[in-house]
């Protein structure tokens, strides 16, 4: 687990950070609009994940001819500009070629051996992956996903409600990519099929299914109706912490969060409500929004949109706001790796990072230690502080500040 954090780091010195989440903890990321990266997409993420671009039926239309040029064009941005990519996704029930469908098992397990081989060919260093996406099975309904028109089920070990072609996929991916992040991926996770999801990836995990992170869509943001409200930030910290306890300590990765509404003021009372949970919590490592051009997004009118007309909606204004108050940025020593790279990688009980400030806001210095209780008294027993008075710690992690009282 420590090498692949380190192989992260993306040359952490260099790091190019994005205007809202510069100074954050974890990365605050986007998707690409309408198969496009627009121009400002820089100035405000720091994360990218291809909406489609990267899919097998994108890649593939015809078998055994691979067209990654629209998935290239999002990797090599992120290279451009120092960003995490995110590769989305290698098995999913939908957005699979036509003449998948036609195959027997035994061919569609020859021809999703050979697409996970290609894509390792051409993205042999991918930071994180999306391995199989929307597959929790709830009720009658089936698959979350259309897995029943194709045979990857029965092509990678079948299903006895244990969910073993997921593990399956997992392993193979494993064997592909030995360094990257692997993810698990699934939407209704906070609210509706919360159980349902955190029982598939303990059964996958349980199976030997390299499972890194939950990938928690987040499109569930308020509850619709005459009276529409934010789903409270305290459902959202119940979930969250339940599905990393419950799955054995495995990061979420919040990979598809939006606020899909004409309504500006509840967009950004949802933002307001769900933002700081997110980016406070210790067991999410990354944020992923599902696009921010209004027109452009998947919801109705695109109405998920935090930029229309080129006007910030009040959601954008407040983002800004909230990363610029919050988590101002401290350039990096030479040799400090990003705290978003640590953070990949989150589990309650790490080092971390401490920053050091006097009364009047100078950084005196950074050292490591588990907790703020645990940086206070080292700094008490130091004797390193000399005069008395208040200091402030910052912990990289979290991002959050305490005061403490040194007394000689």
């Amino acid at each position: 687990m420590v090498a692949k954090t380190l192989a992260l780091a993306l040359a952490a010195s260099t790091f190019t950070f994005a205007a809202l989440a510069d100074g954050a903890p974890k990365f605050l990321g986007n998707m690409t609009t309408s198969g496009e990266i627009p121009e400002d997409f820089g100035s405000y993420w720091n994360q990218i994940t291809a909406e489609n671009e990267c899919t097998w039926s994108w890649v593939e239309k015809e078998r055994g001819t691979y067209d990654f040029s629209d998935c290239d064009a999002v990797y090599n941005w992120a290279k451009e500009h120092r960003a995490y990519f995110s590769y989305h996704t290698l098995i999913w029930g939908s957005h699979n070629p036509e003449w998948l469908s036609r195959l027997d098992s035994a061919e569609t397990k020859k021809a999703i051996t050979e697409w996970m081989d290609t894509v390792q060919g051409h993205f042999p260093d991918l930071d994180m992956i999306e391995v199989v996406n929307e597959a929790v099975k709830s009720g009658a309904s089936g698959y979350h996903s259309a897995f029943a028109r194709y045979k990857i089920v029965e092509a990678l070990g079948g299903d006895d409600g244990d969910y073993k072609f997921v593990a399956t996929a997992f392993k193979m991916a494993r064997e592909r990519w030995p360094k990257a992040i692997l993810i698990y991926n699934d939407h209704n996770t906070i609210m509706w099929q919360k159980a349902e999801a955190i029982d598939l990836v303990k059964k996958v995990k349980a199976q030997g299914g390299p499972i890194d992170g939950f990938g928690m869509q987040f499109h569930e943001t308020y509850a619709q109706g005459s009276n529409a409200s934010c789903i409270p930030a305290a459902t959202l910290k119940t979930a969250l912490q339940d599905a990393y306890e419950q799955t054995g300590g495995t990061p979420i990765f919040i990979t598809q969060y939006d606020v899909g509404t004409e309504d500006d003021q509840l967009q950004k009372s949802c933002y307001e409500t769900h933002m700081p949970v997110l980016m406070e919590s210790e067991y999410v490592s990354g944020v992923t929004l599902w696009g921010y051009v209004y027109g452009a997004t998947w919801t109705a009118n695109g109405n998920s949109g935090l930029i229309k007309d080129g006007i910030d909606r009040p959601a954008m204004t407040w983002l800004k706001e909230y990363f610029a108050e919050n988590y101002p940025y401290t350039p990096l020593g030479p040799e400090e790796p990003s705290a978003i790279a640590q953070n990949l990688y989150l589990s309650p009980n790490t080092l971390q990072k401490f920053e050091l400030y006097n009364a009047r806001g100078v950084r005196l210095g950074v050292f490591t230690a588990h907790s703020f209780e645990a940086a206070e008294q080292s700094l008490r027993n130091s004797g390193a502080l000399k005069p008395s008075g208040v200091y402030y710690l910052r912990s990289r992690v979290t991002g959050k500040m305490q005061s403490v009282r040194i007394s000689k």
